[in-house]
């Protein structure tokens, strides 16, 4: 029986269109989030993108993994914003509304910064040794990080935050844990990396503030 190949061309724009394709889906979902209840934490937590970054990124070289972090947060960025103005009309027809491009280009540069610094921090995600579990510890450090500045800040978005970063949590160490040594190791470094994670996730609000004085 003859086996389906695909063409080498096909499988090297496989990665990119999913991690774009990821970007886009996560981004629609938190601009229908926005405006919604039960879900709404996560629109304001980076939670999702953490995840979705870390599985695009696991077991592949340097450059791909930047390239599909880059992709998947630029997606994630338009899909957001425009999703917000289709959600905003819907919600609030007839009522003026334009969207703030000063705002969605700031985080299309942020998406270029953080991609490509999380596309390198998580592409030994799944790999064995030292650097697979300092890599995988810094993607648990980013999702405690993130669950803990929203959760302290609201904390009625506690149960929604906490819940989807240890689901996410358990995501990550599926693909990453490779031996009881390794997941033992990944603990030891979760800890430091959520200290870090947590001045990583708090900078863009930082930020934001800063470049953008009326803004929440």
């Amino acid at each position: 029986m003859a086996q389906l190949t695909v063409p080498p061309r096909a499988q090297a724009a496989a990665g990119p269109v999913s991690a774009a394709a990821g970007g886009l889906v996560t981004g629609a979902f938190a601009a229908w989030a926005y405006y919604g209840d039960a879900f709404r934490p996560l629109a304001h937590t980076f939670g999702m993108w953490i995840a979705l970054l870390a599985l695009l990124s696991a077991r592949r070289p340097v450059r791909e993994a930047v390239l599909r972090s880059v992709l998947a947060l630029a997606a994630a960025v338009v899909a957001f914003y425009v999703g917000k103005d289709v959600m905003y009309g819907v919600e609030y027809p007839g009522m003026p509304y334009s969207a703030d491009l000063d705002q969605l280009v700031q985080w299309l540069v942020l998406a270029v910064v953080a991609g490509s610094l999380l596309g390198w921090a998580f592409c030994r995600i799944g790999r064995p040794g030292h650097a697979g579990a300092a890599s995988a510890a810094a993607a648990l450090g980013l999702l405690a990080a993130d669950a803990y500045r929203r959760s302290t800040n609201y904390a009625e978005d506690a149960t929604v935050v906490v819940g989807f970063a240890a689901l996410a949590a358990v995501v990550v160490l599926a693909v990453a844990v490779r031996s009881p040594r390794q997941l033992a190791e990944i603990a030891l470094w979760t800890l430091p990396a959520a200290a870090a994670g947590w001045l990583l996730v708090s900078a863009p609000d930082l930020l934001e503030q800063l470049l953008l004085p009326g803004s929440l």
